[in-house]
């Protein structure tokens, strides 16, 4: 750990890396391929007859999401050793679907997945069960679709109101750098004031 100038104990980038990345690694690169191959089953699409398909379509997911994992890990060092500097921001709309289309396959694909294995994983579910835990899990797949559709909602809202919020930034710092380069009388001159601009 290291102390900041206000006494607070910060932990070392490197070790935030390691307890960042290795949680990351676990729930989304392997999560992102169980996440397909256990809702396949509870949707009743992956059989004997089709697991030919799915079986490489998940251990393509799960490289997808390994791939992100590695870029997720480069933004971090690049922040960590940025020294301060902004980072670029992606366009709004393009972080919209970097970010829900993986929501998509971790939280509610995986939602129900993880209903779908944890419960065969503590025997609860078998042969004689199953007819319970299918619904059981396709229910929770339904709260977690809800859930990304109300999330997309309050991204899209917030995104609203950081350009609003920029726009009128935007906007007060011309204001302010036209009242100190222009003079009362030129101002005056054009029959405008400080205050006038300032309500406009």
């Amino acid at each position: 750990t290291m102390s900041s100038s206000n006494g607070i104990q910060k932990t070392d980038p490197m070790i935030r890396l390691v307890q960042i990345f290795s949680a990351k690694l676990v729930l989304e690169v392997f999560g992102g391929a169980g996440a397909i191959w256990g809702f396949s089953e509870a949707l009743t699409l992956r059989t004997p007859d089709t697991i030919w398909f799915w079986r490489p379509c998940a251990l393509f997911f799960g490289f997808v999401f390994f791939i992100r994992w590695t870029k997720q890990i480069q933004d971090y060092l690049d922040e960590v050793y940025s020294d301060g500097k902004s980072v670029e921001r992606l366009n709004a709309m393009v972080r919209l679907v970097q970010i829900f289309s993986a929501k998509l396959v971790l939280e509610v694909f995986g939602g129900a997945g993880a209903i779908w294995g944890f419960s065969e994983a503590v025997t609860l579910r078998n042969p004689d069960t199953v007819w319970f835990w299918r619904p059981c899990a396709l229910t929770f797949g339904v709260i977690f679709f809800v859930r990304w559709l109300m999330q997309i909602q309050d991204y899209l809202v917030e995104v609203k109101y950081n350009e609003t919020v920029d726009r009128l930034a935007a906007k007060a710092g011309e204001t302010e750098e036209l009242c100190c380069t222009t003079s009362d009388e030129e101002l005056s001159e054009n029959g405008l004031s400080y205050n006038s601009i300032r309500a406009a």
